[in-house]
């Protein structure tokens, strides 16, 4: 009895055991299919948890349906199925093993191919509209823009003959000036605004010679005469250039040899406002033969060289007869310059003119006709405290009252920075030109010679008092007034006091 109960127990502790055993063999195989499962599916790779493979395999199996109903184009991967090793325990009784547990096995899952999303074409940026050109027909308003500057200059001068025969009282005048400058296309317009009053003080006294007319001898650098202090427009030209060498200026109205020449006198030509007080001092005489209306060239040969060309005409602006472009007094201008060092200059001019008088010098050499004037002047800076120049010129004139020879010269000196910075000191010793021979007056007979050589001499002492005002007392000393052996010296005073803005 005790010995069947101990086999009743072997044989019921046998067959747990065996059956133990297989149950571990079967969730073994499971979980290995339910892994391959799930390494071709990426949502039951996501959805793992140990513990649950049978579940996660018929879930499988059931999506693995659905996708194969709603894709039949999609490519199965056969899996190979996966074999249970079944072990069996060694029976410690004869006792027939229970019926085997057979695992099914694994259906094969399908694997989908899914194609890569396709990348978006890519979006250009769109393209700015192209500007639409004007039609040609129609003129484009404000085709190029106008700048226009305005500068301003005033001379208050007080002037006065101290002694000789130029016997006149002190006077205290102005000039003054207002200039529009304009650049249009690639040239300037510049229209100046002129207003004068300030009498002359180089009048020969008509109680020592009367009936002596005025010489032009001792003349102010800023002003002609006028006391009515009028405006008018005075200078009004156009400059643009022809070519990177050329400049071209067309003068409208009171045109003058310096807008298209250079007169190489630099210290003492400022056009009146600075440098000499005296019209002679201003430039060399021959420059003064070309004033009014008409047109200049400035060409530029070379660095070093330099040709001017123009044409002027006194009453270019009257239509009268004896007046006009061609039918009055004129002058033509040709000039060759070089240049022989840094600030140094020479100068060869020749002036063909018709009644166009120098303004400068005595009464006789002022007489009109027609008249080939040869100058030849230099300018030469020998250091930046001490510059050296002048001139020296001749005329040939014909006219009404014969022909006659004329000469005018100068030496000049000048001392910029002289006493300070900006200032300027000024030194001339010539003559003012002279009929040094003539012949009789066809009617007459009368001599139109000079009788005696006379010589001015001018000092100024321009000063600096900022960048708008600048003060210029000088002295002119006129040995014998209008180059006339009857006349006695003179001495005019001058004090110029300059602003600009």
């Amino acid at each position: 009895m005790t010995l069947n109960r101990q086999l009743n127990w072997l044989s019921i502790t046998a067959g747990s055991l065996f059956a133990t055993l297989l149950i571990i063999s079967g969730a073994q195989a499971a979980e290995m299919v339910s892994t391959q499962a799930t390494s071709t599916d990426p949502t039951l790779i996501a959805n793992h948890h140990p513990g649950d493979s049978s579940n996660q395999l018929l879930a499988a199996r059931k999506r693995k349906r659905i996708k194969k109903k709603y894709k039949p184009r999609a490519k199965a991967i056969i899996t190979t199925p996966v074999n249970v090793t079944q072990t069996t325990p060694i029976p410690a009784e004869p006792t027939p093993p229970p019926a085997p547990v057979t695992v099914p096995a694994p259906v094969p899952v399908p694997s989908v191919e899914v194609a890569p999303p396709t990348p978006p074409a890519p979006v250009e940026a769109p393209k700015a509209p192209e500007p639409t050109p004007p039609a040609a027909t129609t003129p484009a308003p404000n085709q190029f823009s106008l700048s226009t500057k305005l500068q301003g200059q005033v001379i208050f001068g007080a002037t006065g003959t101290l002694s000789g025969d130029y016997n006149r009282n002190t006077a205290f005048g102005h000039r003054s000036r207002l200039e529009l400058k304009t650049e249009i296309g690639s040239g300037t317009l510049t229209t100046r605004l002129q207003a004068v009053g300030l009498g002359l003080t180089n009048q020969n006294n008509p109680a020592t010679a009367p009936g002596t007319p005025t010489t032009p001898e001792g003349n102010l650098s800023w002003t002609d005469g006028t006391t009515t202090s009028s405006i008018g427009i005075d200078a009004l030209k156009y400059e643009f250039p022809l070519t990177p060498q050329t400049q071209l200026v067309v003068a409208a109205n009171a045109g003058a040899a310096d807008d298209f020449t250079d007169t190489i006198n630099p210290y003492f030509d400022g056009d009146g406002a600075s440098g000499s007080i005296s019209a002679f001092g201003n430039r060399p005489s021959i420059y003064y033969t070309v004033q009014g209306q008409g047109v200049g060239i400035r060409h530029k040969l070379s660095d070093t060289s330099e040709l001017s060309l123009g044409y002027l005409a006194r009453n270019g602006n009257t239509a009268t007869p004896g007046n006009g472009l061609f039918g009055g007094a004129y002058g033509a201008l040709a000039q060759l310059s070089f240049q022989t060092g840094e600030n140094s200059k020479v100068g060869v001019t020749y002036t063909r003119t018709f009644n166009s008088d120098p303004g400068t010098g005595s009464t006789n050499a002022n007489l009109g006709g027609i008249s080939n004037n040869f100058g030849l002047q230099g300018s030469f800076q020998l250091n930046p405290q001490l510059a050296l120049g002048g001139w020296a010129g001749y005329t040939q004139n014909q006219g009404a009252n014969g022909d006659r020879q004329i000469w005018n010269w100068a030496v000049t000196a000048a001392a910029p920075d002289f006493g300070g910075k900006g200032n300027l000191a000024g030194l001339l010793v010539g003559q003012e030109p002279r009929v040094g021979s003539s012949g009789a007056d066809p009617v007459t007979g009368a001599n139109t010679t000079d009788t005696k050589a006379g010589l001015h001499i001018e000092g100024f002492y321009q000063i600096k008092v900022n960048d708008s005002l600048s003060i210029t007392p000088g002295i002119i000393y006129l040995t014998a007034p209008n180059q006339d052996a009857n006349s006695g010296s003179a001495v005019i005073g001058a004090l110029r006091s300059t602003f600009t803005f």
